[in-house]
């Protein structure tokens, strides 16, 4: 029944954020939408032979993935005569970029494709529809609802790694562990004054302090006693976490590289990007093991794609999204470049890297874009204030 209730909040979270883009969006940006068949479901042959047709068979994407070139290729092999350019731009500018054009009257790119875990592209640039959801039934009808705020590619997820050579499975199991002596001084983090990634979860975190303060008790013994200065379990465990010396490392490589060294008596934990596991081929010694959390080990960092307003190339763009996603029945070449470690894809029938631990295994709490827009920088202040 509580995971009926998840579902259905989720499906109106997802319906109420769509409305609220419609009703941020000028008429205009909604017509040109509606003219172009964003919400159609055509077929990849009607939207290939409307490509060549109408657009040149262009198409033009900014990704923040040097993967893209490799999708792209392959397309365009498949479908003589289309032309996809890929410009690979690193996720902190690729808005910046993309902002700065539409505003001085350049429609050059096609699709977007960028991250998202804060808000920022669901309200700033989605909500104003600056870009827009492309969400065909005939790819998205089995996507969990719960990620269609934004057109959804594939998931990665922020989770704590351990050290093989002393450990055989994660030493921890809550985030409270982190807060006790074991571990002072030998947990790698991120500094969350500047790293959405790290405050993002926090902020989440702060959403579901109920389920902290359950959580502390079921490891301590006790309920949670809180200071004048914790107005809630999680500010309680960000307060007791930064009091316990976490090592704060530059980038999530410098986090594997200190948990992952060989040779270490008592090597630290540390929390990192998913992906982050394809450095077990690099000779570090890691693991991740999220299904031990007692409460959600955080939230997905969403990999989204958008279709420009104005787009020059609608239907091209539409027919490499399909394509992008899997195509059709989710086992096209398309997809086949991002089955990897530690991303997982949002379609059920889309396969999945050997080794992956089941999405539905881990541990998470919904994506609310909406409440982390709203708080992620008092999260961050109270962060910054205790922060030794």
């Amino acid at each position: 029944m509580e995971l009926k209730r998840t579902k259905l909040f989720a499906l109106c979270l997802a319906i109420m954020m769509l409305l609220a883009s419609v009703a941020l969006a000028g008429p205009d940006e909604q017509q040109w939408a509606l003219d172009n068949g964003l919400n159609l479901d055509e077929s990849m042959e009607d939207l290939y032979a409307a490509s060549l047709a109408n657009e040149g068979g262009t198409v033009v994407v900014y990704t923040i993935s040097s993967r893209t070139a490799k999708i792209a290729a392959a397309f365009m092999e498949e479908y003589p005569g289309m032309n996809v350019e890929v410009y690979d731009i690193s996720s902190g500018t690729l808005k910046e970029k993309f902002l700065t054009e539409y505003e001085a009257g350049i429609r050059t790119v096609d699709i977007v494709h960028s991250k998202e875990q804060v808000g920022e592209y669901t309200f700033e640039v989605f909500g104003e529809d600056l870009l827009h959801n492309y969400q065909p039934a005939s790819i998205f009808g089995n996507v969990d609802p719960s990620y269609l705020a934004l057109t959804p590619l594939m998931l990665e997820l922020n989770l704590w790694f351990y050290n093989t050579e002393v450990y055989d499975e994660s030493p921890i199991s809550s985030w409270w562990d982190l807060t006790t002596e074991e571990w002072r001084g030998r947990v790698v983090f991120q500094d969350a004054a500047s790293n959405d990634a790290y405050c993002a979860p926090l902020t989440a975190m702060v959403q579901h302090a109920d389920e902290m303060a359950a959580d502390y008790e079921a490891v301590f013994g006790t309920p949670i006693v809180l200071d004048n200065d914790e107005p809630t379990a999680a500010h309680a465990f960000i307060k007791r976490f930064l009091a316990n010396d976490p090592i704060m490392a530059k980038g999530s490589d410098e986090v594997i590289e200190m948990v992952g060294a060989a040779g270490q008596e008592n090597p630290p934990v540390g929390y990192s990007s998913s992906v982050k596991l394809r450095g077990q081929s690099d000779g570090f010694l890691i693991n991740y093991g999220p299904e031990k959390m007692g409460v959600a080990n955080g939230i997905p960092a969403l990999n989204f794609l958008g279709i420009a307003n104005e787009a020059q190339h609608p239907s091209g763009a539409k027919l490499f999204i399909k394509y992008w996603m899997g195509g059709e029945d989710g086992k096209g070449a398309g997809y086949d470049p991002l089955v990897s470690l530690g991303s997982w894809s949002v379609r059920p029938e889309s396969n999945s890297a050997e080794g992956n631990i089941l999405l539905s295994d881990i541990p998470l709490w919904d994506i609310d874009f909406n409440y982390i827009y709203e708080n992620i920088e008092d999260i961050r202040d109270y962060w910054i204030v205790h922060r030794q």
